[in-house]
């Protein structure tokens, strides 16, 4: 075969598969959720800063592709499903090439994954700029992480795929009755922390029908961390609450 047809032949299977991947992103609207903690045990941990960064960076690139992709923050602190501080809804139109010769679809594909880039860009700044955001309110005070089901189950109600990220420490900390304060009272092990976890799912899954979204737990903690300052038990309780109440996935 010449090496120009064996090459035509490459260009015209690229702009196919990029058309498959356009379709299948069409069949799949996202809903991007960042839950920051602004609670006073998290603050303090600037190291974080960096990974923080990074996820954001890279879920907006993942998961936003088309118009109506929605990228939405909430605070993490005392009051959690109240604390809405983004709401941002994608603009770049899919590219529509139906019937276009194969130079007009890559012309095409080329201006949407230039404009895609660009509000990516803008959606990652705007997210990160209250990433930075100081509380200094007596809000962060308490961590109220239960808080953050209510808004898990708002979201899955607009019927887009749902993706979670907790940059958090993940110490709910509430002295309300009935509430969990994990600074002063842990799971004592595992298998307490998949008792307490499955209890509260019982109780939160009468309140909040979260649906199956994706759950990723970005822990602020160094890989040298004791025990002590990440508790393994904490993460416990996250993952088997999660599950239980019908997450698809829960990730560190």
């Amino acid at each position: 075969m010449p090496r120009i047809i064996f090459l035509l032949l490459l260009f015209l299977t690229a702009c196919s598969d990029k058309k498959e991947r356009t379709r299948a992103v069409a069949d799949e609207p996202s809903y991007t959720l960042f839950f920051i903690d602004k609670s006073l045990s998290n603050n303090s941990l600037s190291e974080a800063r960096a990974t923080y960064e990074r996820v954001i960076r890279e879920a907006i690139a993942e998961n936003v592709h088309q118009k109506g992709d929605k990228v939405v923050v909430y605070y993490v602190h005392d009051n959690t499903a109240k604390a809405r501080a983004l709401s941002l809804t994608a603009r770049t139109q899919l590219p529509d090439s139906e019937g276009a010769s194969p130079t007009d679809r890559e012309a095409a594909q080329s201006d949407y994954e230039l404009q895609l880039t660009r509000e990516q860009t803008t959606l990652q700044r705007q997210v990160l700029t209250k990433l930075d955001q100081p509380n200094t309110d007596l809000s962060n005070q308490h961590t109220d992480l239960w808080g953050s089901l209510d808004v898990l189950a708002r979201a899955d109600e607009s019927g887009k795929q749902v993706r979670a990220y907790y940059l958090s420490d993940m110490v709910e900390s509430m002295n309300a009755p009935g509430r969990r304060d994990f600074h002063k009272t842990p799971p004592a092990s595992n298998e307490q922390a998949d008792e307490w976890a499955k209890t509260d799912a019982k109780k939160l899954s009468a309140q909040y029908v979260i649906g199956s979204p994706t759950i990723r737990l970005v822990l602020p903690f160094a890989a040298t961390a004791s025990a002590k300052e990440n508790n393994p038990t904490v993460t416990r309780y996250w993952h088997t609450l999660f599950d239980t109440m019908g997450a698809a996935e829960v990730v560190e």
